[in-house]
């Protein structure tokens, strides 16, 4: 879904004065007095020396290959970037490209702020090469805002020395498995799963996956899927206690600080918590996410390249094109942006294997689903979500209750 949470947050003060400007022309693709072209690049990337480096060294490539293009990039810290890119929206002064959030598209589109790039995608011959939902990622209202960039998903994570030690010799395939699996692997020391529950996205990206194996989804909310879901994640807090109360404040990065000190027998979650588990003293996995009674679904995460509607479009274009193309930015954007493949010529090519488990996440990733399909209301749509769950863990509402309510709340909020 996003980054680690150690930040290194790029607060530029011309930012904020650019934004409120109300002068579109700051931002918007120029020819200096040297000749060249020059594009706007904003991005949150700078959170790691890695992932610093590796967008860093795609600019400086697209630069060597096209002596007349100047990219000024600015790295803003990933806490403040979505407030800051709206406010910049709100004052005419988006960038020429952005990396944004897949599940934004829609946000910035209904602004108006996205340059409409349909006529640029209709014979685009990267766009077959993309996993079909990725592609619909960067749609909204039948036309296309943005181009593919970076991809992940969450997928179950597994302690395979504590598997052996419980007799357990394959991750769980089956919600049933999964829930005996973690009572047998719950004791005194250790906790049978952990997730995120939080009050926060991250509690609503983990929720979503649940929701959709077990048939629903955010548009009939009120459903007995939705119950289910519910009490499926209930049943491993409240009533086998394999999952422990403080999901309801973890994060992401909590739950990976918790498996991979060996706290936690399994976790759902990303491949952004690897940090975590470079001090472990265990075996682990990655398997896709149990099969609910509609299969395995998980969530699209990651980026799209969004161009502003005042750029050069052909010269801001060529820039997203070259991106693209794996010929070009595979090395970066697969180890350096620690991707998962999200084209289908990439899920079984070595190169993009930068990891072990990213094999275990390719597999996941052709059952991901592109949030941005809510609509541009998707934030209020995730907290009425998050909240939901976070009531029926808490035990202060049953299952059936929470989602009639979540109902009332989410209907008005759809496309």
């Amino acid at each position: 879904m996003r980054p680690p949470t150690r930040l290194l947050v790029a607060a530029v003060a011309v930012l904020t004065a650019a934004a409120c400007s109300g002068g579109g022309g700051g931002d918007s693709t120029s020819t200096g007095t040297s000749g060249k072209t020059t594009i706007t690049w904003w991005d949150y990337f700078g959170y790691s020396p890695q992932s610093d480096d590796a967008v860093n060294s795609l600019i400086k490539k697209y630069e060597l290959a096209h002596p007349d293009v100047d990219i000024q990039r600015t790295a803003i810290g990933f806490a403040d970037f979505r407030a800051k890119l709206i406010q910049a929206a709100a004052g005419g002064a988006f960038p020429d490209i952005a990396a944004i959030d897949n599940s934004d598209v829609p946000v910035f589109a209904t602004q108006g702020v996205l340059a409409d790039l349909s006529a640029k995608m209709a014979d685009w011959p990267h766009k077959d090469e993309f996993l079909d939902f990725v592609v619909k990622s960067v749609q909204y209202n039948g036309k296309y805002y943005g181009v593919p960039f970076r991809s992940n998903t969450t997928a179950l994570w597994y302690n395979k020395t504590l598997f052996r030690q419980a007799g357990l010799s394959a991750p769980p395939e089956t919600w049933e498995d999964l829930r005996a699996f973690a009572r047998k692997l719950t004791d005194d020391k250790h906790s049978g799963i952990c997730f995120s529950a939080a009050p926060t996205e991250e509690g609503t990206f983990t929720f979503l996956p649940a929701l959709w194996q077990a048939g629903g989804d955010v548009t009939n909310i009120g459903s007995q899927a939705t119950v289910d879901a519910l009490t499926y994640f209930d049943d491993l807090v409240n009533v086998d206690k394999s999952a422990p109360k403080s999901v309801l404040q973890w994060g992401q990065s909590d739950v990976g600080a918790q498996f991979g000190s060996g706290t936690c027998a399994m976790m759902f979650n990303g491949p952004w918590v690897l940090g975590s588990l470079d001090k472990s003293t265990f075996e682990w996995g990655v398997a896709p996410w149990p099969k609910g009674a509609a299969g395995t679904a998980s969530p699209l995460g990651g980026e799209v390249w969004a161009i502003g509607k005042n750029a050069n479009l052909d010269a801001v274009w060529q820039l997203a094109d070259w991106l693209a193309d794996p010929a070009n930015s595979r090395q970066e954007i697969s180890k350096g942006l620690s991707s998962i493949p999200n084209r289908k010529d990439a899920l079984t090519d070595p190169a993009w294997v930068w990891h072990p488990m990213v094999k275990a996440f390719a597999q996941q990733m052709p059952a991901a689903r592109p949030r941005g399909q809510y609509g541009p209301k998707y934030a209020q749509i995730s907290e009425a979500v998050w909240t939901m769950e976070q009531e029926v863990l808490s035990g202060a509402k049953s299952p059936q209750d929470a989602a009639v309510e979540a109902q009332t709340k989410i209907l008005p909020l759809l496309p």
